[in-house]
C-alpha cells in the first residue's frame, strides 16, 4: 500500500509542477508589462488608478512632454510632465533593485494614505501646490506572504491526495490483507508518503515564487517572528486538513470523491457562519448556533494568516495569527483525525 501511494504522490508532483510552471511563467509576464511600472518608452499601459493612486496612466501621457536621463549613480529617470492637467511624473529605475515613482498632481488635495502589499507600496501625501503619489516596487517582502500562498496551494493537493484509504477500499483491499505487515503500520506509512509530497509541493510553491520574483528584482526579504508562526500555523493547518479528509473516507469504497469535491465549500460555509454576526432574527441565531460547534472540528476555523495588505501601517480586512489557540487546536485535531482514519480502515473487511 505504501508502494502505490508512493507512486500516487509522485504523479501529483508532476502533475503539480506542470501547474507551477505555467503560473511562474504568468507571473513573469505580468511583472514585465502590467507590473512592469514606467517602460523605457510609454506609462501608456499601466493604470495607476487600479493600483490606489487615483490617476489615470492615459490622462498622464496625453499630451505630455517625456524626457529620460541618467543620474550620476546609474539610475535611468524617466520624466513625464503634462501641464496641461499639472501632472509630473518622476520613475527612477534601479534595475535590479526596483522603481521609485513620484506621481505630483498640481492643486489636487487627496486624503494621504500608505497602502503595502507584498513588495509593492503606495504612499500618498499632501506637499505644497497638490499631492504626490509615491510608488515603491521591490520593498523588503515579508517571507509570509511565501508562506501563506504555499500553504494555499498545499492545501488544495492535500485534498487531491486525501483518501488513500477509501482508494484502498474500493477493489484493492483483499491485496492490502495479504501483505505481512499490520494494518496500522500499511496505514501510517500510505499517510506518510502523503504528507511527504504535501510537504514537497509547498518548497515548490516557494521556489516558484522566488524564481519569478528574481527575474526583475533583486531578492529583497525580511523575515521575523510572525513568518515562523504562519510557516508553523500553515504545517499544522495542513495535517490536520489532511487528516480529516483521511478519517472522512476511510470507511467509503466509492462516491469518496464526492466527499473531497464538497469538503472545501463546506468546511469554508462553516468557517465562515461560525464568526460573523448573522443577526439577530430567530433564524440568524438557529444557523449560527449550528455553526459554532462544527466550527471546533473544522481547520479552516483555526487556519489563516493574517492581512495581506496594509492601510496607513494597520492590517486591512483579515484575520490576525494567534498560536496560543490555534496551533493546539490544529495539532489535537491532526491527531484525532489520524487515530479515527486507521481505527476506521481496520475495521473495513473485504
Amino acid at each position: 500500500m505504501p508502494y502505490v501511494e508512493w507512486l500516487r504522490v509522485g504523479r501529483c508532483l508532476k502533475c503539480t509542477a506542470i501547474v507551477l510552471g505555467v503560473i511562474l511563467f504568468l507571473l513573469v509576464v505580468a511583472e514585465f508589462s502590467v507590473l512592469n511600472f514606467g517602460s523605457k518608452n510609454t506609462l501608456s499601459d499601466v493604470d495607476l488608478h487600479t493600483s490606489h493612486g487615483d490617476v489615470n496612466a492615459a490622462l498622464i501621457m496625453k499630451n505630455a512632454t517625456t524626457t529620460h536621463s541618467t543620474l550620476p549613480d546609474g539610475t535611468k529617470r524617466t520624466t513625464i510632465v503634462n501641464s496641461g492637467h499639472g501632472i509630473r511624473v518622476t520613475i527612477d529605475d534601479h534595475g535590479y533593485r526596483g522603481k521609485h515613482i513620484e506621481v505630483f498632481e498640481r492643486a489636487v488635495s487627496r486624503p494621504a494614505r500608505l497602502v503595502g502589499f507584498g513588495p509593492v507600496t503606495f504612499k500618498r501625501v499632501s506637499v505644497p501646490g497638490g499631492s504626490m503619489l509615491a510608488i515603491d516596487t521591490n520593498k523588503p517582502e515579508d517571507f509570509a506572504y511565501y508562506a501563506a500562498i504555499a500553504t494555499f496551494l498545499a492545501l488544495i493537493v492535500a485534498t487531491v491526495l486525501g483518501a488513500p484509504f477509501a482508494r484502498q477500499n474500493d477493489g484493492h483491499l483483499e491485496i492490502a490483507l495479504t501483505n505481512p505487515a499490520p494494518r496500522t503500520t500499511l496505514g501510517l506509512g500510505a499517510m506518510i508518503a502523503d504528507v511527504t509530497g504535501i510537504a514537497a509541493v509547498w518548497l515548490m510553491t516557494v521556489a516558484t515564487l522566488f524564481i519569478a520574483h528574481i527575474v526583475e528584482y533583486a531578492p529583497n526579504y525580511t523575515y521575523g517572528p510572525r513568518d515562523t508562526e504562519v510557516i508553523v500555523l500553515g504545517f499544522a493547518g495542513l495535517l490536520a486538513w489532511y487528516a480529516m479528509l483521511c478519517a472522512s473516507t476511510a470507511s467509503m469504497r466509492r462516491s469518496y470523491g464526492i466527499v473531497l469535491g464538497i469538503s472545501w465549500p463546506v468546511a469554508s460555509l462553516v468557517a465562515v457562519l461560525a464568526r460573523v454576526n448573522l443577526g439577530g432574527s430567530p433564524m440568524a441565531q438557529l444557523v449560527h448556533w449550528l455553526a459554532t460547534p462544527l466550527s471546533w472540528i473544522d481547520p479552516f476555523n483555526y487556519l489563516h494568516f493574517g492581512p495581506a495588505f496594509t492601510v496607513d501601517g494597520r492590517p486591512a480586512g483579515s484575520l490576525a495569527v494567534s498560536l496560543q489557540s490555534e496551533l493546539p487546536a490544529l495539532l489535537i485535531l491532526a491527531l484525532v483525525y489520524v487515530a479515527l482514519a486507521i481505527v476506521q480502515w481496520r475495521r473495513v473487511e473485504a
